[in-house]
């Protein structure tokens, strides 16, 4: 089911890509939606609203604008990611790893921090909504 589910918003997503309306690069999307893998990856401003990415590998990925509202990143790796302007409001992030992650400017209203390691990540004012 999350295959599915993830491959289906992938799916509408390369319409957006093929339009120039988002930044992502169309290859990396693809790594995403076949693997759960992709650290290091341009996906910024990537439309994955309540995705299945639970335990993805997105170590230093550019997610810079993503929208990941309601998002399954449990137990995710996004250390020294990006995700400065993401929406991970109401996201699943517990037990994720935010180590050094960027979250300027995120939105985090209502998503879930327990057990996530945010040890020396940047936040906008130091606070979580």
């Amino acid at each position: 089911m999350k295959s599915v589910k993830l491959g289906l918003i992938l799916s509408g997503l390369a319409v957006g890509l093929a339009a120039g309306a988002i930044a992502a690069n169309p290859e990396q999307v693809d790594r995403l939606r076949q693997t759960n893998q992709c650290p290091g990856c341009d996906l910024r401003s990537i439309p994955l609203p309540n995705a299945t990415l639970a335990n993805a590998d997105l170590q230093g990925a550019d997610l810079r604008g993503a929208n990941l509202r309601g998002a399954n990143l449990a137990g995710a790796n996004l250390s020294g990611a990006s995700l400065g302007g993401a929406s991970l409001r109401q996201a699943n992030l517990q037990g994720a790893n935010l180590r050094e992650a960027n979250l300027t400017g995120a939105d985090l209203t209502g998503a879930q921090l327990e057990n996530a390691n945010v040890a020396g990540a940047t936040w906008v004012d130091g606070t979580i909504k």
